[in-house]
């Protein structure tokens, strides 16, 4: 086991203990997690091709089929996930158990029914999030290596760009993903390079579709040893009017100055309010929220929604990304990794003026 999954591992073991005391406190007996619930990962920093992870206030097993290994992890029994896994983990005697309504599928939850005919059923995703909402230092290096390698992608492409290199925008998403590969990181999410109209879609999904005179919208991140970043760019392709500057050079303002109020204790409500308020004439082309947590999923806690009653912590990773979309014209939308501990620390460090490719 090296190094660096040791570190990582003792503190994810350490938020084990944290969530058995909560069980203890709560007299839950028994917790089940089951795959592709990613607080599998959290826990044990493994990620299983198929799983289940059984947790009570003084124990934890992880069962798993023969198509994976794992190392010893302390604390964490291991073992082997049957077939007949309903009548293997079946015990009628247990009175209350804890499940994720987050990720639980349906199918399993009747089974635990059936295994557990006396239980009464639980949700425990709440605590869940609160856990995951803070990073541990490990965690933290990983999210910074990802944005790291996602900004170095970014800045890779600009200085190899031209036109008959790049014809498509799958041809430029093969580009960024090819350069995530070789820096030994994957994709966090399916990339995103909307060329003019596809990018006034927010989630515009990216095609064949040659690439266009105008903005090139570009939404992607690496994920490193499990954990996630995100970055939004945009570059303009020919000769930029002085309408798309003043759209650009408004938005990018608004970013700055909306990551410039961050504070600890900030309400994200009173951030998300700040950025459409500065936005002005504009506020209704912002149709998506200011941002959202991030870790080993692409969005977790804390929430950034307009309606959102988290504050901003220590240890806490999240994006800031305002955007404004011209239906059936362009879209644009700047994002960044934000690390808030006692101060506030972009992670994703490529350059956010406008660069204009001929």
């Amino acid at each position: 086991m090296g190094r660096f999954f040791k570190n990582s591992y003792s503190l994810s073991r350490m938020k084990l203990k944290l969530f058995q005391a909560y069980l203890k406190r709560e007299a839950i007996e028994l917790v089940f997690l089951s795959s592709p619930d990613s607080n599998i990962t959290y826990f044990t920093q493994l990620v299983p091709s198929s799983a289940h992870f059984l947790i009570t206030p003084t124990e934890a097993s992880l069962y798993l089929t023969k198509l994976d290994s794992a190392p010893h992890l302390p604390g964490i029994e291991m073992e082997e996930l049957k077939k007949d896994w309903e009548t293997q983990l079946k015990d009628k005697s247990i009175r209350k158990v804890g499940v994720n309504n987050d990720k639980i599928r349906y199918s399993c939850y009747q089974k635990l029914t059936k295994m557990f005919p006396k239980a009464t059923f639980v949700d425990v995703s709440s605590k869940l999030k609160e856990l995951r909402k803070q990073k541990t230092e490990p965690e933290i290096k990983r999210i910074s290596t990802a944005s790291k390698i996602t900004a170095a992608a970014f800045q890779t492409f600009i200085n190899n760009y031209s036109p008959k290199k790049f014809k498509s925008e799958k041809e430029v998403a093969f580009f960024l993903e090819k350069q995530l590969w070789e820096r030994e990181a994957e994709l966090a999410f399916p990339t995103i390079v909307a060329s003019s109209e596809h990018s006034a879609i927010p989630h515009s999904l990216t095609s064949t579709a040659v690439l266009k005179k105008g903005f090139l919208q570009f939404d992607f991140g690496a994920k490193y040893q499990n954990y996630c970043s995100d970055m939004s760019r945009i570059v303009f392709l020919g000769k930029i009017n002085r309408e798309q500057r003043e759209h650009y050079d408004l938005l990018l303002k608004v970013q700055e100055e909306t990551i410039q109020q961050i504070r600890l204790g900030s309400k994200f409500v009173d951030l998300d309010a700040f950025a459409r308020k500065n936005l002005g004439k504009y506020s209704s082309y912002f149709v998506h929220s200011l941002g959202h947590g991030l870790g080993i999923d692409i969005h977790e806690p804390p929430a950034l929604v307009s309606e959102s009653k988290d504050c901003v912590e220590n240890k806490q990773v999240f994006t800031i990304e305002p955007g404004i979309y011209f239906p059936k014209k362009y879209g644009l939308r700047i994002e960044d990794t934000i690390l808030f501990d006692r101060k506030t620390k972009i992670l994703t460090t490529a350059p956010k003026e406008l660069v204009v490719l001929k």
